[in-house]
């Protein structure tokens, strides 16, 4: 039975969609997990564009609304595998729908290892329903003190939902000076582990340009190393790294676990 796996983030440009993209295709991809991705950002969804899936004919909210049964809004990536069930291309205002999520996303967990949400950034009565539908919360944030402040008001929020929160991706790490070190972010969310740091990889960005995961497009890039170690965490796995990755580099030089 899937572990439903929500990605959430209330400020947008952090790479939230990103990473629950490719997380899920290493997954499917480097440990070969049955993965379904779930786009609930009915408002602005791009999650399936990171596959190269444009204005696909039926999404997330036919499942939501009831129009088609869940398995008939699934696309299969060729490339990777890994099921999709896009948002919709034009925004769709029915926020209410979202509240029939978790009913509906349990009629899928028999057939997957994993199920991973990118959610809206935005954390309110519209969404508590995709909240209350995921087993475990993931943060994904940035080194910048702006982006640590918006991780810490997602964490709090969704403590006050009583939703379990695994830990938390740094996202875009260059280790320049005025970015917040790792050590520093796992003490501002008061020990919130750190899953992963994942640097800025700019093959990351055209992988989504040319609409194909970075892990089959440029799968020894640094980016996409500390993905698959990531993902490895996530799904509890024994992962040996081609190279050393960043987040092995960091843990030794700043001394945290």
């Amino acid at each position: 039975m899937a572990e439903v796996i929500g990605f959430f983030s209330t400020k947008g440009g952090v790479g939230k969609t990103t990473m629950t993209a490719n997380v899920g295709a290493t997954l499917k991809h480097e440990f070969d997990f049955k993965v379904l991705l779930v786009d609930t950002h009915i408002l602005g969804a791009d999650l399936a564009s990171h596959f190269g899936l444009l204005n696909p004919p039926v999404s997330i909210t036919d499942m939501l609304r009831g129009t088609l049964p869940a398995e008939k809004t699934i696309y299969k990536d060729p490339r990777t595998g890994i099921d999709i069930i896009p948002g919709p291309f034009h925004a769709d205002q029915g926020t209410s729908a979202l509240k029939t999520f978790k009913q509906k996303i349990n009629q899928l967990r028999d057939d997957y290892d994993f199920i991973l949400v990118d959610t809206p950034p935005w954390l309110g009565k519209e969404t508590a329903g995709i909240i209350k539908g995921v087993d475990y919360a993931i943060i994904v944030g940035t080194p910048a003190i702006s982006g640590m402040m918006e991780a810490k008001r997602t964490l709090d929020l969704l403590n006050k939902k009583k939703t379990k929160t695994s830990g938390m991706i740094l996202n875009f790490y260059r280790g320049l000076d005025y970015e917040l070190h790792p050590d520093e972010v796992e003490s501002f969310l008061k020990r919130l582990p750190l899953l992963g740091v994942v640097p800025e990889d700019e093959k990351i960005r055209r992988a989504l340009g040319y609409g194909v995961p970075a892990v089959v497009s440029s799968p020894t890039s640094q980016g996409v190393e500390s993905i698959i170690e990531l993902a490895s965490i996530i799904a509890d796995v024994d992962y040996i790294p081609r190279s050393r990755g960043i987040l092995s580099k960091l843990k030794g030089l700043f001394g945290f676990r």
